[in-house]
């Protein structure tokens, strides 16, 4: 009856690391291969569609960018390309988006998707907290549905600052809901959210309700800030 019980207990602790944290507290390792996992499947799991991406991630982030001459856009944790996409459908948008992933099957996928418009967007496999690019390199940096899955939050957020151009946009995600309350110690709460990122050099910052498990939170870099 032990050995049942062990089993259940062991069943249990697996379907909460694995699935409903998807591997966050197991490391980047464990995270990037489940990623890789369900690559074939991800667009099915998240039922992404595409005219709701266009008008939550394209025509803002666009719109925002719309005094800059074909901006440079990063997006960390790019998964399938989500945000290229979006931005790719805006007709206000020339410029060019770098989608990085630690996930190779996950670039892939994306590549793919993305294949319209191959020489506007640029694949990078790299951790989404140790990026490849100098200061002050892009017109906006996105992270979505991805903080929560890395080691050190603040050490990303001032990575993903350092690379953004002043009066640069970042676009960032915050795990909410009652699942957030299960991946203990890797999301926030709406206030903590937007005090950690009060520790940057960002102006403008504002949370809002995103979809149904997150808070966005847009902000700018501060024109005369120093990295």
């Amino acid at each position: 009856m032990i050995w049942l019980i062990l089993l259940v207990l062991l069943a249990l602790l697996l379907y909460w690391e694995l699935i409903i944290t998807e591997g966050a507290h197991l490391g980047p390792r464990v995270v990037v291969w489940l990623y890789d996992l369900t690559a074939p499947r991800y667009e099915r799991i998240k039922k992404f569609d595409p005219e709701t991406e266009t008008d939550l991630i394209g025509l803002p982030l666009a719109e925002a960018l719309v005094e800059r001459v074909t901006p440079r856009v990063l997006d960390v944790a790019t998964g399938n390309g989500r945000v290229a996409r979006a931005l790719m459908r805006q007709v206000a948008f020339d410029g060019a988006v770098t989608a990085l992933d630690l996930s190779a099957r996950m670039l892939a996928e994306g590549r793919r998707e993305c294949a319209g418009w191959a020489e506007r967007v640029h694949w990078v496999f790299s951790p989404a907290d140790a990026l490849p690019f100098a200061s002050d390199t892009f017109d906006a940096v996105a992270c979505l549905e991805a903080l929560e899955f890395l080691p050190d939050a603040r050490a990303a957020l001032a990575e993903w600052v350092r690379v953004l151009r002043p009066g640069g946009v970042l676009v960032v995600t915050n795990r909410v809901g009652f699942e957030a309350r299960l991946i203990l110690g890797k999301t926030f709460s709406r206030p903590a959210f937007a005090r950690l990122l009060s520790a940057f050099p960002l102006d403008d910052v504002r949370v809002q309700p995103w979809q149904v498990d997150y808070d966005l939170a847009w902000g700018r870099k501060t024109v005369d800030s120093r990295q």
